[in-house]
């Protein structure tokens, strides 16, 4: 991270790698949200009625991109999503950029299932596909496996847990709205809101990181 050299150089060096290491916690908190089918964020919403099945069914049928956390000034999201929709079974691919002066992103698919209106799985690091991108391109295998070692590591607690996340939509805004839970409990703070956008809309993605925390580990 930081730059592809940088990137590189975590792996070898051991002061190096222990910095690499804090960054990759930090961003297991995203690829949590990620497997979790949840972006990294906070509601402040009103409530609205939850979406009823054949409801959710509609928007996901809609082809639309699902950007998370939509920002007018910089027409960016925190991240895309695509879901596609075959019969109860839903398949999401989403996206994230780690910086903004370097292009590295990370993709995660993954697959849930529609009960009532809500999308639920169980985690299962190993069904999950991620795959790590360096200017467009996949990373080299060492550094990919790498990663996904690590965050499989910090996200082994989660092993066999269910997650549910329900859905309302804001009539004022046309936000949709989510809450979250895990085992059943509430997590609000998975809670986020997407807007739905043409397939053909400009979308930025906004870095997870700060470019201070890029060059700290070129």
């Amino acid at each position: 991270m930081g730059s592809i050299t940088g990137f590189a150089k975590a792996a070898v060096a051991d002061s190096q790698y222990r910095l690499y290491l804090l960054r990759m916690r930090a961003l297991s908190a995203l690829v949590l949200a990620a497997v979790l089918a949840l972006p990294v964020a906070t509601v402040a919403h009103a409530a609205e009625a939850p979406m009823t099945k054949a409801g959710l069914l509609t928007a996901i049928n809609s082809n639309k991109v699902w950007c998370a956390r939509w920002e007018d000034k910089t027409q960016s999201c925190e991240e895309v999503a695509f879901l596609e929709a075959r019969q109860d079974a839903i398949r999401q691919t989403r996206r994230y950029r780690m910086y903004e002066a370097v292009d590295l992103e990370v993709i995660v698919r993954s697959a849930v299932e529609v009960q009532g209106g809500a999308l639920c799985s169980t985690f299962k690091f190993e069904d999950l596909e991620v795959v790590v991108l360096m200017d467009g391109e996949p990373a080299p295998a060492e550094e990919a496996a790498r990663s996904k070692i690590i965050v499989a590591q910090v996200l082994s607690d989660l092993e066999g847990k269910k997650t549910c996340e329900i859905f309302a939509r804001d009539d004022k805004t046309g936000l949709l709205t989510s809450k979250v839970t895990l085992d059943g409990k509430a997590a609000p703070e998975f809670d986020t809101d997407y807007r739905l956008l043409s397939p053909d809309t400009r979308i930025q993605l906004r870095p997870v990181f700060e470019e201070t925390e890029a060059s700290s580990i070129t």
